[in-house]
């Protein structure tokens, strides 16, 4: 559970960083899913194994639902979660940026857009290799900054949404410079992105994003959202188990 003085962080600058919240041992299985379907090919999103992988693979699943890992989200948000989505980011040496952007704008399935990412790092994460940057404050009043998409890819799709110029100041930037275990926590508004990976080495991640039970989550038959942690409202959620 995270302690007082780290949940007003949060609330002040929108992100914040638990070190060796994992071991490697826990992280295994999905190093291990990574490893075997980091080479296959896909045309729609749908099809990426590395995306909603924990709809279909019980281990990753259990870690995106790790009571230590609730813990941190519950004092976040609350105590009734929903596990939203969950992406496994490979980022190889060579690998492309992430364009600035923010995370709650693009989710128009749920309302509020309000959410917590943990971003669980399987390698560490330096500058070299294009760690996380974010702009410290950005999260303030949940304003739609303006992103558009683009016709430059970047590491996660061929026509991402990138925020225009002078809408956020650069210069704030901040590193997350992470160790393997490690897990960062960043509000859905929060302005963030990363640099190319300019390393000889691999940078990935296990990004895993959760909502409240009483945001309202519009239902489509390829995503799932599974309650796991605390009650439903009564507000036309469906939620999943899993297996099903």
């Amino acid at each position: 559970m995270l302690g007082p003085e780290q949940v007003d962080d949060y609330a002040a600058r929108g992100f914040i960083t638990v070190p060796a919240l994992f071991t490697a041992a826990e992280l295994a299985p999905v190093e291990e899913y990574l490893v075997r379907n980091q080479e296959v090919t896909w045309s729609d999103k749908n099809d990426d194994p590395l995306r909603e992988a924990h709809y279909h693979h019980r281990p990753i699943y259990d870690v995106c639902t790790m009571p230590k890992l609730l813990d941190c989200v519950e004092a976040l948000l609350g105590p009734d979660l929903v596990l939203l989505y969950s992406h496994i980011l490979n980022k190889p040496p060579g690998g492309l940026q992430v364009a600035w952007h923010q995370d709650g704008p693009y989710w128009w399935r749920v309302e509020p857009k309000v959410a917590v990412t943990a971003w669980v790092a399987l390698d560490d994460a330096t500058g070299e290799n294009g760690c996380m940057r974010v702009i410290p404050g950005t999260h303030r009043g949940n304003l739609d900054l303006g992103q558009r998409p683009v016709e430059e890819p970047d590491l996660i799709q061929a026509r991402p949404f990138e925020l225009p110029p002078g809408v956020f100041d650069e210069s704030c930037a901040v590193d997350l410079l992470m160790r393997r275990g490690d897990v960062s926590f960043h509000h859905s508004y929060l302005v963030h992105g990363s640099d190319p990976n300019r390393s000889g080495a691999r940078r990935a991640a296990l990004t895993i994003r959760y909502v409240t039970s009483a945001t309202r989550i519009q239902n489509t038959p390829d995503r799932r959202q599974y309650l796991v942690r605390g009650t439903g409202l009564d507000n036309g959620n469906v939620y999943f188990q899993i297996g099903t």
